[in-house]
């Protein structure tokens, strides 16, 4: 398609970096189809920028088959980390516990049925060199339905006010991780808009936002994502009209 080799036809992996600093992707899993979280983390394994760690959480999946999964991964790479929850607490606790695994100065959010481009994190880290000061940096996206790339989102640049309205820093989102940390991580209360919520919260504390303008991230359009839209999840509305409230009192 045009639109994708527009957009990949710049991209390189050549240029040594003088900053490197260890880029932390967190996933939290729960009862995902096996071919979807194996393509997930494969697409990190796969990463042309290799000073990453994977810090997975699992919120106690029902699918035995799940840890089977995570734990043949952990064995496969050293650079993977998994813990498991031994209750339930949806998507916001489940990813707070896996930021408890990171150590690295940034953090990479990942759905456990999403795939990275493979040169994802190269990108954030390319524009981590020429700006390195950014706390928060996002990229464009696109959608995956039945294997096949479709819906791009090309993106504005950094606008504070609009953030309020659409969440358009959505994926690939990376935060310097002491941010994360500073508002308390992941709000529950809020699953379905948690990503949203934790943008607002943190653009509240810096300006030093930068978008990277490539496609990093396909988002899966699948039964159990809100990519198909919010009817997908009914308590999806219920937050966003939460956080709707919240932003009216700010």
């Amino acid at each position: 398609m045009k639109w994708i080799s527009e957009n990949e036809r710049n991209v390189t992996q050549k240029i040594p970096f003088k900053y490197m600093p260890l880029i932390s992707v967190i996933i939290p899993v729960y009862n995902v189809e096996e071919t979807f979280l194996r393509e997930c983390i494969e697409s990190v394994l796969e990463q042309n920028y290799t000073n990453w760690e994977l810090c997975i959480a699992d919120d106690n999946s029902s699918d035995l088959n799940i840890k089977l999964i995570l734990e043949e991964y952990k064995l496969k790479d050293s650079r993977v980390k998994v813990i498991y929850r031994t209750r339930n607490g949806h998507i916001s606790a489940c990813s707070n516990t896996a930021l408890d695994l990171v150590t690295g100065e940034y953090t990479a959010l990942l759905d456990n049925d999403d795939i990275l481009a493979p040169f994802a994190l190269y990108e954030i880290v390319r524009a981590l060199n020429e700006n390195e000061e950014s706390d928060l940096i996002y990229s464009d996206e696109d959608k995956i339905l039945d294997g096949i790339r479709c819906f791009p989102f090309f993106k504005t640049t950094y606008n504070k006010k609009m953030i309020y309205y659409i969440n358009y820093i959505c994926h690939l989102v990376t935060y310097r991780t002491s941010l994360l940390r500073e508002v308390g991580g992941f709000r529950e209360g809020y699953e379905g808009v948690q990503d949203w919520d934790l943008a607002i919260r943190v653009m509240a504390l810096t300006d030093k936002v930068l978008h990277v303008p490539k496609i990093l991230y396909h988002w899966r359009i699948s039964e159990s994502s809100t990519s198909g839209g919010e009817n997908r999840k009914s308590y999806v509305k219920e937050a966003r009209k939460k956080l709707m409230l919240n932003i009216k009192k700010a």
